[in-house]
């Protein structure tokens, strides 16, 4: 296990991700903004137009008025799509430029007491730094392998039916103008929302696959990482159960969605340098950390199922995640459903 100087190091980066994802969300929220503004704009003069010709929602949905509505509304989606693919692909890059920042500092602090870059060098085991153009590669790509313009494409025609729907209850309810926008603002906000999402998802990931290359570029010191997740009550359980699990340099982190946790490098040990001497006391994991919390807590983040079945000694902590595969996201570790936990 890799010392706790390494992974504050990683803490110390992973908080210069979260600026930058908090930035880039920004940006997409005020790109998302004009969409909501239009949309919420020709709703309530469709409904007033309803409301005063007294029109049942099947006739509101043959008037020109709505067709245009809606064509209007597909197409600032499909310009928001743009925007935001744009916003996700510098978010991207900058990530990026974090990992190659990070990484070799993250190896350095990994290394025993008393073992340098410099001792390393001497040894023949100097730092290989991959130049810029090697993890171009992680720009504008998605969890499928596709562009991340092709995830957000459909943004406006996926929301498109609940805007239908979510206009036609207000109608059909009689509700104003005003309540009938909001339930289309909700419906809208699907896009945003998704759009989020894979602007969190993306970034993070380009991040630590540019920290993985670096890494495997220097697999005469680092021989593997380790997974690092917050220790906190808003980590998933599947996190909390995989904290410190041994990855190879070849394997990529099957994180899921939104997910944060980092990649903390598993590097040449005492004995690996032909040093008789004692092995670098081990960090505490968030399995650690769970159960020193008291009882009340960690039964509000386990569930009480999940709680009494590990009390009862039935599981263990580390039973709590399983891997999933998607289409879009690749090899996610999900939290493991109660029914197949055998309890």
């Amino acid at each position: 296990m890799p010392p706790p100087e390494a992974q504050q190091s990683v803490e110390n980066f992973a908080r210069l991700l979260a600026a930058q994802d908090r930035a880039a969300s920004a940006q997409v929220v005020r790109a998302y903004a004009p969409v909501y503004r239009r949309l919420q704009q020709d709703t309530i003069a469709l409904v007033r137009l309803a409301q005063t010709e007294g029109l049942k929602p099947w006739q509101v949905m043959r008037l020109k008025r709505f067709r245009d509505l809606e064509r209007q509304f597909l197409r600032s989606a499909s310009q928001f799509a743009e925007q935001a693919a744009e916003s996700v692909t510098a978010s991207q890059r900058a990530a990026v430029g974090i990992a190659r920042q990070a990484t070799e500092q993250t190896v350095a602090s990994a290394l025993p007491r008393g073992i340098t870059m410099d001792n390393l060098a001497r040894l023949g085991l100097g730092w290989n730094r991959l130049p810029a153009d090697a993890f171009a590669n992680f720009v504008g790509i998605s969890g499928d392998g596709q562009p991340v313009g092709r995830l957000l494409a459909e943004l406006g025609t996926d929301a498109a039916p609940q805007v239908r729907a979510a206009i036609g209850e207000g109608i059909a309810l009689g509700k104003g103008p005003g309540p009938t926008a909001q339930l289309v603002r909700v419906a809208a906000g699907m896009p945003l929302s998704r759009a989020l999402r894979i602007t969190r998802t993306e970034t993070n990931r380009a991040y630590r696959e540019a920290t993985r290359l670096q890494y495997a570029n220097n697999s005469q010191v680092v021989n593997g990482y380790r997974r690092h997740a917050d220790k906190g009550e808003d980590t998933c359980l599947a996190c909390i159960a995989l904290d410190g699990e041994l990855y190879a340099l070849d394997e990529p982190l099957n994180e899921h969605p939104n997910g944060r946790c980092a990649l903390v490098p598993n590097v040449l040990d005492y004995q690996d340098l032909g040093l008789d001497l004692p092995p670098t006391p081990q960090p505490a994991t968030a399995r650690d950390w769970l159960r020193s919390q008291p009882a009340s807590k960690q039964r509000d983040i386990l569930g009480t199922r999940r709680y009494d079945a590990i009390q009862s000694g039935q599981i263990d902590l580390e039973d709590l995640a399983t891997v999933r595969s998607s289409r879009v996201w690749g090899d996610a570790a999900v939290v493991k459903p109660i029914s197949e936990l055998g309890i």
